[in-house]
């Protein structure tokens, strides 16, 4: 068991350069309206983080990017919602999960733009509030606000407790 944990680490350490963009990678792909459904990327993040801590990688370099692919995807997501506004219910996955709309709606009419962060710890709600936000007009100033913020607190409470770890244990 030890000697496949060091092949592992090993492997990493070789590849260090490579987390940056794999984490941007799942960041942005769980901030995107559809793609979220198909990549855990909270749970991942937990585990790259500790892998990547425990072979010398840098959290800084890691958290920036995985911050970057989620303000990105939910840029898109927003723009999305602006474009297709009120289709967007008619197609899937909100065509067939009509209540994660009305959460969204209720998050966005309720919240304003702190709904926008505070979804972004929602589990399943995260991808549909930025879309439903672009839907029901939200300025882009007050998006662009407040998603980039959100997005780095996202990343970071699911990169961060892997790196703590193992800094605790090493």
């Amino acid at each position: 068991m030890e000697s496949s944990i060091n092949q592992a680490l090993e492997l990493v350490e070789a590849h260090l350069s490579l987390a940056a963009p794999i984490v941007f990678a799942l960041g942005f792909a769980e901030s995107m309206v559809f793609l979220s459904l198909l990549v855990p990327s909270s749970a991942l993040f937990l585990g790259i983080g500790g892998i990547h801590a425990a072979a010398g990688g840098d959290f800084l370099t890691v958290w920036l990017a995985a911050t970057a692919g989620a303000a990105i995807g939910d840029m898109l997501t927003f723009a999305a919602g602006r474009y297709f506004k009120r289709d967007i219910g008619a197609i899937w996955p909100l065509r067939t999960r009509p209540h994660w709309y009305v959460m969204a709606r209720y998050f966005v009419k309720r919240y304003g733009a702190a709904g926008v962060f505070v979804s972004k710890f929602g589990g399943m709600i995260r991808p549909f509030v930025p879309l439903v936000a672009g839907a029901m007009n939200m300025s882009w100033g007050r998006f662009v606000a407040v998603s980039p913020l959100s997005c780095a607190a996202w990343s970071g409470v699911f990169l961060a407790p892997g790196y703590a770890l193992t800094a605790a244990l090493g």
